[in-house]
């Protein structure tokens, strides 16, 4: 639990300390005029048993000012399908992800940005005899950059930890958020 309170409180701090820190600058990235945006990821999903898989999330999010957005997503974190002594096994993780995005401007055209949220994840697994759906909520976080490409599009990289059926997920993701008016 208190490892589960650390994670958390680090970025929920650095969310805070960039809203409050960069609150009156005028001549942000972010600029509360573009207030939606639609954002699209490839990502990279390592499971702490060794699996790897490739899927994606997808966003809508709306900025509440300069420096913090509120997001909401679908991650299909990949499955996999594997035969082991003649049993076909196969494993889905889905989630719906509500999280706060904290954004830290280093230029006009890039910055760091930190996201705390909660996820409902839903796994489904099945083999020849079994097959088993779950679903939980778990908080999630991750860090990452942004690089304007153009007035309204940004080009992000993001690393985030998850938690599925109590061990960790961290997915690598690459893609374009897209600012809308």
């Amino acid at each position: 639990m208190k490892n589960t309170l650390l994670k958390i409180s680090l970025p929920v701090l650095f969310v805070l300390a960039a809203t409050s820190t960069f609150a009156d600058h005028s001549n942000q990235v972010y600029q509360t005029e573009r207030s939606w945006y639609v954002a699209a990821n490839g990502l990279h999903a390592d499971y702490e048993g060794g699996i790897q898989e490739s899927g994606y999330n997808v966003a809508v999010g709306k900025y509440l000012n300069n420096n913090i957005s509120l997001e909401l997503g679908y991650a299909d974190f990949g499955g996999d399908a594997s035969s082991v002594s003649g049993v076909d096994a196969e494993f889905e993780a889905t989630a719906i992800q509500f999280s706060a995005v904290g954004y830290l401007p280093l230029s006009e055209n890039a910055g760091l940005f930190t996201r705390v949220g909660l996820e409902r994840i839903k796994t489904d697994s099945e083999d020849d005899t079994v097959r088993a759906n779950l679903e939980d909520t778990n908080p999630y976080y991750g860090v990452g950059a942004y690089v304007n490409v153009s007035e309204n599009v940004d080009l992000r990289v993001e690393v985030q930890r998850h938690e599925i059926l109590e061990e960790d997920l961290d997915t690598f993701s690459a893609g374009i958020t897209i600012q809308t008016y």
